[in-house]
């Protein structure tokens, strides 16, 4: 029987181990934790294939790994360019967005789209400045992002929506602020963090428009990522000193931490299945 098999309660993130960051899966109470993979290179930015016993995983040297979390073992996507970063699956596991350039900048980033085996490249943007950190819509119709084409400053970020059927672009914020993380819920409400307090926060943004803070701390809360029935947001905190998992329960403002790793835990993904809140 598989040690954990994607369900509404599943959470995988990585956690320093080894030398590397590794990545773990852990049930959403903090509880079964287990160690995924064990190979010589740290891991980032995470999404859950539609199986729920897969994970696209980025590399810290630009590569793409579809990595199954019951034997941990790692097949490469090989993507048709390169410098690429922030690569997420659709919700039906059929395309990745990604960032990359081709300009030979780091601040030239655009967002890109190919198929889920790396064929059918589409560029997606093409706006000045750094445009980073896609993000899907739980129906796949949309992708958010993150662009400084409005900011007077290299860390002011705002979020934008593409419209995968027309094309259209829609800015979502504006303001001398640093937004990033994103994470879209089932229902349609945003999570991400900004520094509008001076610190970073994580805040929602509702369907409807409404913007509120859902964090109070001086440290750096980031990367929330949603609960398949959208009343709870885990993310990554250094409250503590250093980064771990946290959850926050949005009707009852309760937190609690989920891991206590001494070397951090970062980037938490809650596994939502398509179609199902």
């Amino acid at each position: 029987m598989p040690v954990h098999s994607g369900t509404s309660t599943t959470i995988a993130y990585i956690a320093f181990s080894e030398g590397f960051w590794q990545l773990w899966v852990m049930d959403s109470d903090g509880t079964r934790r287990s160690q995924v993979t064990r190979t010589p290179y740290d891991k980032s930015k995470l999404s859950w294939y539609p199986d729920g016993t897969h994970l696209l995983v980025n590399g810290s040297q630009g590569q793409i790994n579809k990595v199954n979390i019951d034997s941990g073992a790692e097949t490469p996507i090989e993507l048709p360019l390169e410098g690429v970063a922030d690569a997420v699956l659709s919700p039906d596991g059929r395309q990745i967005a990604f960032s990359a350039s081709v300009a030979d900048a780091v601040d030239r980033n655009d967002i890109w789209l190919v198929d889920a085996l790396g064929d059918n490249l589409r560029k997606l943007t093409r706006m000045q400045g750094l445009q980073h950190e896609p993000a899907w819509s739980s129906d796949g119709r949309f992708l958010y992002f993150l662009s400084g084409i409005t900011g007077s400053a290299k860390q002011d970020h705002d979020l934008w929506q593409y419209q995968l059927s027309s094309g259209a672009l829609t800015q979502l914020t504006s303001g001398k602020l640093y937004h990033f993380d994103i994470d879209a819920s089932a229902q349609g409400a945003l999570a991400y963090s900004n520094n509008s307090t001076g610190d970073y926060e994580i805040w929602m943004k509702s369907g409807s428009g409404e913007v509120t803070r859902l964090t109070h701390s001086q440290g750096l809360d980031s990367r929330p990522s949603w609960s398949p029935d959208g009343k709870t947001v885990i993310f990554e905190s250094t409250r503590s000193g250093v980064p771990n998992i946290w959850k926050l329960e949005l009707e009852s403002g309760l937190i609690k931490q989920l891991t206590d790793e001494k070397t951090g835990a970062r980037h938490p993904t809650w596994f939502r299945q398509q179609g199902r809140s």
